[in-house]
This record gives C-alpha cells, sequence and structure tokens, in this order.
C-alpha cells in the first residue's frame, strides 16, 4: 500500500528539478551527500585488443571465449560503481558491429573484413548485458583514422551491400612522418662511408591514413556511420576520441590544399587560414553529428574526449572571452587542428571529456588546474564535462589509487553536484588484465553509493508519469509502468524508462531522506536501477526499511517517486 506521506513527499520531488544547486548540508548521523547524478565511465579499447578481445578469430568458441569476457569486464566494472562503459566500436574504419558501411575488424576476427561467428555482434551483446546490470553503454567512435600505412584496398561491409573504398572516391590523406620514438640504425655497407664511421640509415616514417575531413563526401560517411550505430542499436550515447588530422600535417602545397583553395574560391570573402579552415572541418563534422543524433534520437547522449589542454595558447579562448588554461600547453590547436571550445560554443556536444592523463604533482601539466579550467569552460556554454583519467599516470599502487580518488573528488568539485563525471582510461586497468587494485577502492571510497547519470537539461524531455500499484510483497518490489506520454513498457528507445529503487531506513522520514544534489532521495538510499517493473530487495534491505520507485528517463532526469511500506 502507498503510504500516506508519498503524497507529500511527491509534491517536493516532483518540482526539484527545477531547484537552484545547493551545497549538501550535512545532517546527524549522516556524511555529506555525494553528487546523486555523476558520470562513472571506463574506456573498454577494442583496437589491437587493450582492454578487449583477448583472443581472435572466427569460429564459435572464440565467439564465445569473447562472451565470456565481457561479461566478466562489466561484472568487474559494475562491481567498482562505474555506471557507463565505453565500448570502442570503430576504431580503424572499421566495426564491431553489422555495419551496412564498412568491414568486420582485424581486432575481432583476426582479419580486416573477415566474418565472426554467424549471430555474432559484439555491440548488441555489449548493449544487452550493460543494461542487464543497469548500466549504460555508449558507442566510442574513431571518426577520421583509417589505418596505420596506406588507404586499405576495396572492401565489402559487414553486412555485405556495399563495398568500403574511400581511396577511390578520393577520401582518404595518407601522411608520413619521422617515429620520433625510432632510434636511428647503423648499416655495415662500406659503399659511402667514410673511415671508422657506420653509414646510418634513416629512422622508418610512422605512417597514418584518415579519411579526409575537408572532403564532404567523407564527412557523411562519418555522419552515416554513426546513424546507423544510433538509429540500429540501442545505445545510450555516442563518444568520439582525440584523432583528428594526422599529426604536424603540413600546411600549404599538397596534401589538402587544392581542396583549401576550391571551397575558398566558393566564398571569395572568406578569409579564413588553411588551419582555420581545418579546425572548421573537423568543427564541421561534430556538428553534423550532433545534429543527426537531436533528429534521431536526441536522448543519445554525444561526447568528444579531446587532448588535455586546450584554448590555442591564448588564441582559440580570446574568441570567445575566455582565459586559457594556467597551465600546459595547447598542441593540438596547430597539430591536429581542433578547438574544442567551438564545439561547446556551437552546442555541437552534451560534454566533452578531455584527457587529463597526468597526477596533480605533475610538473607542466598538474591535473587539478586543468579540471578546473575544463568544469568551468564547459560550464560556461551550458555543457557537461566528464575528464578522462588515466589509471596509471602513477604507478599501480596505494598512491596511485589515491591520486584517483583526489582527481574524482577535483571533477565534482569543479562541475557541480548534478553534471560531475570521469572516465577512466582504460579497462584492462581495472579488470587486472594490466593492473588491478582501483576498483575496490572506488567501490568503498567514491563510488560507495549509486549515482543517476547527469541530466540533459538543455533538452526537452517528456514527464512519465509515476508508477502506479507499487506493492511490497516477500523480497519483491512490483509496480506498473507509468502510463503518462503513452508509455507502453518498452524496453527501448524513447519509451524505454528505467526506475530507480530506494531503500530508506524505517527512523528516518521522507523530508529528512531528501537529496540537495537532485530529485527524491539520498543517492545513498539506491538499492538499484533497473528496466523491469519489478526488483528483489538485497538480503540486508529486507527488514527495517521503507521503499521508494522512481521513473528515470534516458535524459537522466528521475522524476516522481512513490513510496510503499
Amino acid at each position: 500500500m502507498i503510504a500516506a506521506a508519498a503524497l507529500a513527499v511527491a509534491a517536493i520531488v516532483a518540482s526539484s528539478r527545477t531547484l537552484p544547486e545547493v551545497a549538501d548540508t550535512p545532517e546527524a548521523g549522516h556524511e555529506p551527500e555525494a553528487p546523486k547524478h555523476e558520470f562513472r565511465g571506463a574506456w573498454l579499447a577494442t583496437v589491437y585488443g587493450i582492454d578487449w578481445p583477448s583472443t581472435t578469430g572466427t569460429t564459435q568458441a572464440v565467439a564465445e571465449a569473447q562472451q565470456r569476457e565481457l561479461r566478466s569486464i562489466l561484472d568487474v566494472l559494475k562491481s567498482a560503481g562505474i555506471n557507463a562503459v565505453m565500448f570502442q566500436v570503430r576504431s580503424m574504419s572499421d566495426a564491431m558491429y553489422k555495419s551496412s558501411y564498412e568491414p568486420w575488424s582485424a581486432y575481432l576476427t583476426g582479419k580486416r573484413g573477415e566474418a565472426p561467428a554467424a549471430g555474432w555482434d559484439p555491440l548488441q551483446f555489449a548493449i544487452n548485458e550493460a543494461h542487464a546490470r543497469g548500466m549504460e553503454l555508449h558507442a566510442w567512435v574513431n571518426p577520421f583514422r583509417l589505418s596505420n600505412s596506406g588507404a586499405p584496398a576495396p572492401i565489402k561491409s559487414a553486412r555485405g551491400h556495399s563495398t568500403f573504398d574511400p581511396a577511390t572516391k578520393g577520401w582518404v590523406i595518407s601522411f608520413g612522418q619521422t617515429d620520433p620514438a625510432a632510434k636511428p640504425k647503423t648499416s655495415s655497407r662500406k659503399k659511402g662511408r667514410k673511415k671508422g664511421r657506420p653509414a646510418k640509415v634513416p629512422v622508418r616514417k610512422k605512417w597514418v591514413s584518415i579519411l579526409d575531413p575537408g572532403n564532404p563526401g567523407a564527412r557523411e560517411h562519418i555522419v552515416k556511420v554513426c546513424r546507423e550505430i544510433v538509429t540500429s542499436y540501442d545505445v545510450d550515447g555516442l563518444v568520439f576520441d582525440d584523432y583528428f588530422y594526422p599529426d604536424r600535417l603540413p600546411l600549404g602545397e599538397g596534401y589538402d590544399f587544392a581542396e583549401y583553395q576550391r571551397e575558398l574560391s566558393k566564398n571569395p570573402s572568406d578569409s579564413l587560414s588553411q588551419a582555420d579552415w581545418r579546425r572548421s572541418n573537423v568543427a564541421r563534422t561534430i556538428r553534423m553529428v550532433g545534429e543527426m543524433i537531436n533528429r534521431e534520437k536526441p536522448w543519445v547522449r554525444f561526447g568528444v574526449s579531446p587532448a588535455g589542454v586546450a584554448g590555442g595558447n591564448g588564441v582559440a579562448a580570446a574568441k570567445f572571452g575566455l582565459e586559457p588554461p594556467s597551465v600546459g600547453h595547447d598542441w593540438m590547436y596547430d597539430r591536429i587542428f581542433c578547438d574544442p571550445i567551438q564545439w561547446l560554443d556551437e552546442g555541437s556536444v552534451d560534454y566533452v571529456s578531455p584527457q587529463l592523463y597526468w597526477a596533480s604533482s605533475h610538473s607542466t601539466n598538474p591535473y587539478l588546474p586543468l579540471a578546473q579550467w575544463w568544469g568551468a569552460t564547459a560550464a560556461h556554454f551550458g555543457r557537461h564535462c566528464y575528464p578522462s583519467q588515466k589509471i596509471l599516470a602513477l604507478d599501480a599502487g596505494e598512491a596511485a589509487w589515491r591520486e584517483q580518488e583526489t582527481q574524482v573528488a577535483a571533477n565534482r568539485t569543479h562541475s557541480g553536484q548534478r553534471c560531475a563525471g570521469s572516465i577512466f582510461y582504460s579497462t584492462a586497468h581495472l579488470t587486472g588484465k594490466k593492473a588491478s587494485g582501483l576498483g575496490p577502492v572506488l567501490a568503498g571510497g567514491v563510488y560507495s553509493t549509486c549515482a543517476l547519470m547527469p541530466p540533459m537539461e538543455w533538452k526537452e524531455a517528456d514527464n512519465p508519469g509515476a508508477v502506479t500499484n507499487l506493492r511490497l510483497k516477500g523480497d519483491r518490489l512490483t509496480w506498473h509502468h507509468p502510463t503518462a506520454s503513452g508509455h507502453s513498457g518498452k524496453t527501448s528507445g524513447a519509451n524505454r524508462i528505467r526506475y530507480v529503487v530506494y531503500a530508506v531506513p524505517d527512523d528516518v522520514s521522507a523530508f529528512d531522506a531528501l537529496s540537495a544534489s537532485g530529485a527524491n532521495f539520498r543517492g545513498e538510499y539506491i538499492v538499484g536501477i533497473t528496466d523491469s517493473p519489478s526488483f528483489v530487495l538485497p538480503t540486508d534491505r529486507r527488514k527495517g526499511f521503507w521503499y521508494a520507485v522512481a521513473p528515470y528517463d534516458r535524459y537522466g532526469n528521475e522524476w516522481e517517486a512513490q513510496i510503499v511500506k
């Protein structure tokens, strides 16, 4: 039976989405509240099998091994308190899913274009498994990278309906430069060699091929790839990483100079330099993808993870009346030609996740002032910032784990109570594949309570209404789906409503249980997030508690709670 207090509480909590941000005041017997809304992500890299999969192949046995490994990874992430998985589905213009445009990834099967066992779709599997654990699944896409060599030969798409041949279409830029990590080799050849001096062999060149950001066809191809992921799969987000133009691609004659000249000739009044034109091409691609997502599925969260220092060393920041970061040097502005401030200003992205891969004690790029700058910059444009943290910014061990918690705390401080977040790189350093130990520290410390996604309050979201017929029978809560907004209990799309389940001690009143950093009740009382209209209570929450269930939509909004005792 719904308690009488529910009606009074509903009046308070239903309006809490519009309340101003307030700092939580510790109550008697309570620690200060951790953010109730916080993005807690982990990068799951598939390129080179960094995090997954450890084995490749096309047999059913390999597919089953890959599934077992992925389940195990998700279990570890769930136990650490992670609520969003950034699953890399496209690393080299290839696919970890059934793509209509690009080939199966070599990192899945061992050979580019070779199909896995029949019916094996890693993206669909990862979505199902993440959602079953109450976690979100965000598709991680590398937008431009094609290969670490020349352009690949034409090849069939994963679905087999088309041929991927970007070179013939003129979409490719290939660039080779001296590899700074390679040491000059000596040669035993005597010809042309002075006595006593071995001949020097030039160090190898490091090649990269990309889809040309300045080519309209290449840009549209990227949008089509992203559209298929977003519309064909029930992903919760889509995120780009930091590969844009090849590092130090020369300006002037060659490469994309003719494209640049042609575009200027169409717009004679446009005074963009070639470098500015390149940055505008990257921004245009990001804007096109963001607009597509907002048309197709506006609840899908779109973000980009740029390098850790931005602002163009004052140039880009000044355009928007901002100060540049007080530490660090922005290399991406003039070397890979991107400007994250522009993406934020245009509203193209819902969040940025700058790669702050340094410790607080770093001599030139200390974490804390950079996190402060990024948090303030994202807030200036009304968007979110979830910095990426490198788990092994320090050698694995107690000091490294303390550092990660310090960085999480900094992100909370500089982003606010309803839009904080962190994304850890990488999963292999949580699961034990490369390092272990951080997960239990997070779960027992900064992530000891549950957290919901930060609400995207710049997007319109319909109130689904409250659940009905909430009942407690034995150890199970059951309820009926909300009926407002035509909700039908569907498990995907805009109508996919999740539910937040609370268990509050009997000696804590509904008023005292209210959260200061989100709707309804404090995060410490959340016992689960589920897609199902039923929930089995944990054994330690079955007596001495009252319960509440609230709808939780795909935009990150929590709505009116109902209570049962």
